[in-house]
């Protein structure tokens, strides 16, 4: 006797003959002379395929185990199969029944086949959406400032600190022909 499992609902299954098979995918061009084959061939796959019979008391009991496989294909659920060969992490890729001699009144035949299931660790991690972002604003470059002399002129503080004329006027709201002397200015 064999069981599947998914570590809530078992089916038992009597095995009549287990096989595994392990599949490579090797290169199909050619390897060049004095390199390792190894490299050029990678391990596609490891897979079951069991025959055997699910038995009950009658027919319902029997299509229950049988709807139960069908929930393990059809969801990819990950069991464990332990027979003569005993594996984890498998998934069911084909199931199969049969009613040949007449069927049975306390049996059917079934063919599953299996394959494994890879179960890897990354270290991707989620990102939580916390809505718009806004945009840090840049540097404020830092200001110079100076006391008005008699004699200065926005179209001077352009030459001297190459701060463009009207960005002056619009800081600083004097007429051009009016700049108070004494006054703070922004030049910078």
């Amino acid at each position: 006797m064999a069981t599947l499992s998914d570590g809530k609902k078992k089916v038992v299954i009597s095995a009549e003959s287990e096989e595994e098979s392990i599949e490579n995918t090797v290169a199909q061009y050619p390897v060049q002379s004095g390199n390792l084959v190894t490299d050029h061939t990678q391990r596609a796959s490891i897979g079951w395929t069991v025959e055997g019979k699910i038995y009950g008391k009658n027919h319902s009991e029997i299509n229950n185990s049988w709807q139960q496989l069908i929930s393990w294909q059809y969801n990819g659920n990950r069991i464990f199969w332990s027979g003569a060969i005993t594996h984890g992490d498998v998934i069911l890729t084909n199931i199969t029944k049969t009613y040949d001699e007449g069927g049975f009144k306390n049996a059917i035949k079934v063919v599953l086949e299996f394959k494994e299931a890879h179960i890897v660790s990354t270290s991707f991690v989620k990102v939580q959406h916390v809505g718009p972002v806004k945009p840090t604003p840049p540097p404020s470059p830092p200001q110079t400032w100076v006391t008005v002399r008699p004699g200065n002129t926005y179209w001077g503080w352009w030459r001297q600190y190459g701060t463009p004329i009207q960005t002056l006027r619009n800081w600083n709201h004097w007429p051009d022909r009016f700049i108070p002397v004494g006054a703070r200015a922004r030049v910078k």
